[in-house]
């Protein structure tokens, strides 16, 4: 007998919470450091939100169902290789997640009485697209770029990232250059963890060339050192360029330090705790920036 518990963290593990939180929360963060007003964005925030967290959970469920094969090698506990979450429920949820991430995307429309929804239009399609082409693996029309090397990495890291720029459209702030640095420092440091995974998880990845499996492992980690190094001067150059002033980097400085705190498990051949420490990073890197963007507009 399932308890209510674990029924939760079934759901939760199959849609990855965490990334859904993270989608969620950049949504904020655009809105954070540039100091608009809540009171007239809470709405227009609240359905990117929505569009976002919907989003990321269905193209999860949906990802688990291509992949349960490798799971069953490299994540046996996750909901659909254990069996605690049905192959026929799991399609079932992601459509509709993704359904109800459109009807949010045509929310955001309805709401917008100007033009500054075609932004948010614009990011959204370009996700969708960025979905298709790493999951799609059919004639003839058959990019996979999930199963080619670095191109897969790169994929999940500008859906993750690019959500940082559809919070930007939220707020008409699409442009903003800030957002754009924090946007790439986000791309590099996802890839870099991305690729770290893959070096772990490469017994199982045996439908796919990922990076560590063409060039070997220590090419791959020499990439993942490189990829956390360059994420650590985007980190730093809005504070270099002025966007932000220079007393404030202290709040990105735990975010560079998990960053290279992961040279020494890339040493050890510690690929599983080197992805956690750049995960670390990433975490640390949105809290410390959002933490700027509260003491000086607030």
């Amino acid at each position: 007998m399932v308890t209510k518990k674990e029924y939760v963290r079934n759901w939760w593990d199959l849609s990855r919470g965490a990334n859904v939180v993270w989608g969620i929360s950049t949504i904020a963060l655009g809105a954070v450091m540039i100091g608009v007003d809540y009171g007239e964005n809470l709405f227009t925030l609240g359905l990117h939100a929505f569009c976002i967290g919907a989003f990321v959970a269905g193209w999860f469920a949906i990802n688990d169902l291509l992949d349960i094969e490798v799971d069953r090698i490299n994540h046996p506990q996750r909901p659909l290789p254990a069996n605690n979450i049905s192959e026929l429920s799991a399609k079932k949820y992601g459509h509709r997640m993704m359904i109800l991430s459109g009807v949010g995307l045509f929310a955001i429309i309805l709401n917008d009485g100007g033009m500054a929804w075609v932004d948010s239009v614009t990011i959204w399609f370009i996700a969708l697209l960025l979905m298709i082409a790493y999951e799609m693996d059919g004639k003839p029309f058959n990019p996979c770029l999930k199963k080619r090397m670095f191109w897969g990495n790169l994929t999940i890291a500008t859906t993750m990232s690019i959500t940082i720029l559809f919070g930007a459209a939220a707020i008409n702030h699409v442009l903003d250059p800030l957002l754009w640095l924090v946007a790439a420092a986000a791309c590099v440091l996802t890839t870099a963890r991305e690729m770290a995974m893959d070096t772990r998880d490469q017994i199982g990845d045996f439908d796919r060339n990922t990076y560590a499996k063409v060039k070997g492992d220590e090419k791959a980690r020499k990439t993942i050192w490189i990829l956390s190094l360059a994420a650590c001067l985007f980190l730093i150059l809005p504070f270099a360029l002025e966007y932000l002033p220079w007393k404030m980097i202290v709040f990105v400085l735990p975010s560079i330090v998990f960053a290279i705190s992961a040279k020494p498990y890339l040493s050890q051949g510690k690929d599983g705790k080197a992805g956690n420490m750049l995960r670390y990073s990433m975490v640390m890197g949105l809290a410390g920036l959002a933490a700027c963007g509260i003491i000086i507009n607030w």
